[in-house]
């Protein structure tokens, strides 16, 4: 019984150790990036800083890397919430606009490794990357869960992207898509 009393204390102060210190790593990304209030989880991957701008009020789950390669451009508007496992990855330009909520196990990316049969002996990873063109998310867009959305898309306002969903062209606003490949499955 001793022994019980003596643990929940200890438990209580871990965890308010715990609290104390994401609080303060919070702080500090929201600093390094110039922002207010940004929530980063834990297992986090940035590369790229230099070219990531993240707004204010950004939620980065767990798990979330965010890549921005050579000289392209990554940026996060404000209030725009990412679950875990989201991989945003720029070889151009990939724009989120404010509002966004993305779901998880989310990709998305403004290239690709290329591919045929000039590249059978090549591998994968050492193919030359290719992009149609900048990724744009509009703003207040709702991306399901593992929906990916592929180089040279633009999807307009309110877009909501079901789960599942392989989004490889762009979209107007004021629609619900989905599907592999994305059609418009209602319009409001």
């Amino acid at each position: 019984m001793n022994s019980l009393l003596r643990e929940r204390p200890m438990i209580f102060l871990l965890k308010l150790v715990f609290y104390v210190y994401l609080k303060m790593r919070n702080k500090f990304y929201s600093a390094a990036f110039s922002t207010r209030g940004l929530v980063v989880g834990r297992n986090i991957s940035i590369v790229g800083t230099k070219n990531i701008s993240i707004g204010n009020h950004v939620i980065l789950g767990n798990q979330t890397w965010l890549d921005c390669i050579d000289h392209a451009t990554l940026i996060i508007g404000d209030d725009v919430s990412l679950s875990q496992n989201v991989h945003v990855s720029a070889m151009v330009e990939v724009r989120i606009g404010n509002g966004c909520l993305i779901g998880s196990d989310v990709l998305v990316t403004d290239h690709d490794h290329s591919f045929g049969s000039q590249y059978n002996e090549v591998l994968p990873k050492n193919r030359p990357l290719m992009t149609r063109g900048k990724t744009i998310l509009g703003r207040n867009v709702w991306l399901g869960d593992n929906v990916k959305v592929l180089s040279g898309v633009s999807l307009g306002d309110n877009v909501v992207v079901a789960s599942n969903s392989v989004v490889n062209r762009s979209f107007p606003d004021n629609v619900v898509i989905g599907g592999i490949p994305a059609k418009i499955l209602k319009a409001f």
